[in-house]
């Protein structure tokens, strides 16, 4: 391993992912063997910059320059030969193997045609010591048993054995509890120590500022500061007007002017464990309420915990470990499937995959709806390591819950007649438009489950409709016209009356659309906020925590 990795130099480096997000001639440079931090908010680009460094995004136009070597990458093969590595969500293991087995995966030690575990098991006790878990953790015992922390040491022992030069971390503090977050933070400044260059991409500012050297700061793809780090300085004041530097919110949706109704939908300390590692809480007391014509939003950055909130809501569709209260025009509903929240006069319009992960079929990662993972559970537990085979289908098709509409009690019942007005004169005026942007088709999959979604409800008598309609992330990686086709569809439902919760990472959405937002972080709210009074900065402060 050498004394100092290579430095990383990114000259007016552009590029463009599938989805339509990208960067846009972003310069920086990070020295050999330091910790450098990406920071910015969920459209700013750090991703993005991981990907082009690591290869799976191809450089459009600039230059990557790593250890003096100009890099043109044509996948992540070749970033892996040049030693990067690039470690993104859930740090992983094969759970039936030994920790030094799968530190050494792929570089196992042999002699004589013969792996030789006992000096795997030797490099392993040393590196494991030199990460902080000492003997804390058995060289020998299962992987499957560690913990979320302790997975993440193994992948960073594991770049050591594979010489690494070059670690990318996309956001690795996710899920973590204080003695988590101290090991990884630990564990990232001995990758370091160890001659690893290391870039991290995170919104977590005060993990930052224990790691990293120095910080590059993006906004909406582009690069606006980079500044050398510390404990106090830059202030997050001002590192946070740096990532809305490049916001540009639109003028307020005309929606405003109608006074919403009574209160429609409220929970109070809702609380949901995540479904396979139930000890870990992902949506914390939450306290809410949405009148009826109000659009509410859930404001939070990566590990929020605002989509687990949107799903936990209808049915139990992301966990079945749900706790607190719920009232829908001021009635108790204790929904225990979407079909009961259906009827219950709650609605939910999300891209998202909802299938779990879990070792289904002779260990290897296997994806499940929620259906089937409530089906698979014995006395409300389910085994990782298991082999569940099986050929039932699901329960319920969760791929087409964003089709789901409630047709009890209606939206319509307690609507002002000015919203009602407005719904019907929207619905008047609305047309095919111009192009495929209106009528949905060449949209992608997941954004065209909310069109079809929003499009179902609107079609519905105005007492027909929901009560209130959860709505996760709906423009997501949307073109600017798609992404005005289904604002306006959200308005135009929530001038019916229906009370719209709308999930979002988007600061310029949440400002547009919403009269309040809730900022979570960590999976608890952080701040109640009227959207007329905020600006980018303010809100994004308060989704970081």
């Amino acid at each position: 391993m050498p004394v100092h990795g290579p430095s990383l130099l990114l000259s007016s480096v552009s590029a463009r992912s599938a989805a339509g997000t990208g960067i846009r001639s972003v310069s920086f440079q990070v020295p050999g063997g330091s910790v450098h931090g990406i920071l910015g908010e969920n459209l700013s680009g750090a991703s993005e910059v991981l990907a082009v460094i690591g290869g799976f995004l191809p450089v459009a136009d600039g230059t990557l320059t790593i250890g003096g070597i100009p890099r043109r990458f044509g996948g992540s093969a070749e970033a892996q030969a040049a030693g990067v590595r690039v470690i993104r969500g859930e740090p992983s293991v094969v759970p039936h193997s030994s920790v030094a087995e799968n530190i050494h995966l792929g570089h196992e030690t042999s002699a004589g045609g013969f792996v030789r575990f006992g000096r795997m098991n030797a490099n392993t006790a040393d590196l494991l010591t030199r990460f902080g878990l000492g003997r804390a953790v058995d060289p020998a015992g299962r992987a499957g048993d560690l913990g979320r922390a302790e997975r993440w040491i193994v992948e960073f022992c594991r770049c050591l054995v594979a010489e690494r030069s070059v670690v990318l971390l996309d956001e690795p503090f996710t899920g973590l509890d204080a003695r988590g977050l101290a090991l990884v933070a630990g564990g990232i400044r001995r990758l370091s120590a160890e001659g690893v260059t290391v870039a991290v991409a995170t919104h977590r500012l005060d993990l930052l500022r224990q790691v990293a050297s120095g910080v590059t700061v993006l906004s909406r793809g582009a690069a606006v500061e980079t500044v050398a780090l510390t404990a106090n300085t830059p202030s997050t004041e001002q590192l946070v007007r740096h990532m809305t530097a490049n916001i540009q919110v639109t003028p307020r949706a005309q929606h405003e002017e109608l006074e919403p109704g009574p209160v429609a939908f409220e929970i109070a300390s809702w609380t949901a464990q995540h479904p396979v590692d139930t000890d870990r809480s992902v949506v914390r007391d939450v306290s809410l309420t949405a009148r009826r014509g109000e659009i509410v939003g859930l404001a939070g950055l990566e590990g929020s915990g605002i989509s687990e909130l949107a799903l936990s809501l209808f049915g139990r569709t992301f966990s079945s470990r749900v706790s607190g209260t719920m009232l829908v025009d001021g009635r108790p509903l204790v929904a225990a499937t979407p079909e009961e929240s259906v009827a219950g006069g709650v609605g939910l319009s999300t891209a998202a995959d909802l299938k779990y992960d879990l070792n289904l079929i002779g260990g290897i990662p296997s994806r499940i709806s929620a259906g089937m993972l409530a089906r698979l559970a014995r006395l409300g537990l389910v085994d990782r390591d298991r082999d569940y085979r099986t050929t039932d289908a699901p329960a319920f098709g969760l791929g087409g819950i964003s089709a789901l509409v409630g047709r009890r009690g209606g939206a319509g019942s307690d609507a002002g007649s000015a919203g009602a007005g407005a719904a019907r004169g929207a619905a008047a005026a609305r047309t095919t438009g111009p192009g495929d942007q209106a009528d949905g088709a060449g949209w992608p999959a997941g954004a065209r489950r909310h069109f079809d979604a929003l499009r179902t409800w609107l079609d519905l008598p105005l007492g027909q409709r929901p009560v209130v309609v959860v709505l996760d992330h709906p423009t997501a990686a949307l073109d600017a016209a798609r992404v005005a086709v289904v604002r306006d569809l959200i308005v135009e439902l929530s001038a019916g009356g229906t009370a719209v919760l709308l999930a979002s990472d988007d600061l310029d959405e949440l400002l547009v659309l919403t009269s309040r937002v809730y900022t979570l972080a960590g999976g608890r709210v952080t701040a109640e906020l009227l959207t007329r009074d905020a600006t980018p900065a303010g809100l994004l402060a308060k989704m970081m925590g």
